[in-house]
């Protein structure tokens, strides 16, 4: 048995199949020096088959985009000239079934979480040029970094959605399918990965990404019978939204606060331009502190005109030290 374990969850929007996402995040973690402008070098990365860490990933987007895979990866590019055009936005992004409310409370969540995505400051503007420049794999790029005012809108109002159909345990049911309660699922999906995790290492350090993370918080904070993990790192969440917090509240608790019970230490990085996290970024204050352990927050601004790109993420130097650190191993 190996001393640590990586679980990776990802975030919103549909996805590439598992393999394929799976090697996105791992390029992203592992490739050296990825941007010497943003991040100076050298910025070594973490090569978890190199370094005998198990990895494991905590994949959902079936729920909501069943095989509807991302194949689309032109739109994918992590330079300045990727774009993604409103005619082409639900093969990017995926189609959802719009929410039907229930209450007031329900309405006014779909409102107040979009409207505070959507008041974050605007990156620079990219350049004008509209085309990708081709590449031998593309499979490596897991999201544009520009995307244009209403496809920014279009996608933020997805990340409404589907944050309404987890926290409120809502009913989805795709086309010729099974209706699905979406918290139940998620739930029990990371639960099992999780415990997958536990029979091959020691520790597990979760790494987790915009959606993802209020699916880990959940699971660890909300779930008795969540397995232990060392370090959660949260990326580009949206865990700071007050009316994301009301609904993740433990029963008979009148805040949000650090999931002690399971969890040894949490890191939260976040760019401020980032539109998913940008509304309040730092969770410090936020989650009460418990038994002396409170969220560790780190500011690591990355590039692009859109701020949430998990590749980005995962080349932050701050990312990767802290993750070396969790996992004791070495930046080489």
């Amino acid at each position: 048995m190996r001393k640590y374990a990586v679980v990776f969850v990802h975030g919103l929007a549909k996805k590439p199949p598992l393999t394929k996402l799976e090697e996105i995040w791992r390029w992203g973690l592992s490739r050296p020096d990825p941007n010497g402008e943003v991040f100076p070098n050298p910025n070594p990365g973490i090569d978890l088959d190199v370094e005998g860490v198990p990895a494991l990933f905590n994949y959902y987007a079936d729920v909501f985009y069943a095989e509807d895979y991302e194949t689309e990866f032109g739109s994918y590019y992590e330079a300045e000239s990727a774009v993604v055009l409103p005619d082409n936005l639900d093969a990017v992004a995926g189609e959802l079934q719009p929410p039907q409310p229930a209450n007031e409370r329900e309405r006014r969540f779909l409102v107040e979480f979009e409207r505070k995505m959507s008041e974050q400051p605007t990156p620079p503007t990219p350049p004008s040029v509209l085309t990708a420049p081709a590449v031998a794999d593309a499979a490596q790029f897991e999201i544009a970094s520009w995307l244009p005012g209403p496809v920014k809108q279009a996608v933020i109002r997805k990340a409404a959605m589907e944050a309404y159909y987890f926290l409120f345990d809502k009913e989805y049911q795709r086309e010729n399918s099974q209706p699905v309660k979406v918290r139940h699922e998620l739930r029990q999906r990371l639960l099992d990965v999780l415990r997958k995790a536990g029979q091959k290492a020691e520790k597990t350090v979760l790494v987790t990404h915009s959606m993802g993370t209020m699916v880990a918080y959940d699971v660890l904070r909300n779930c008795p019978d969540c397995p232990p993990v060392d370090t959660l790192f949260t990326l580009g969440s949206p865990l700071g939204i007050q009316e994301v917090q009301d609904e993740l509240v433990a029963s008979g608790k009148d805040q949000v606060d650090f999931p002690a019970a399971t969890l040894r230490r949490w890191i939260n990085i976040y760019d401020p331009l980032d539109p998913v996290c940008g509304a309040d970024p730092r969770f410090a204050s936020d989650f009460r502190e418990v038994d002396g352990k409170r969220v560790e927050d780190f500011l690591e601004s990355n590039w692009g005109s859109w701020r949430h790109t998990i590749t980005h993420y995962l080349a932050g130097k701050q990312l990767r030290a802290c993750l070396a650190e969790a996992l004791e191993v070495q930046l080489r």
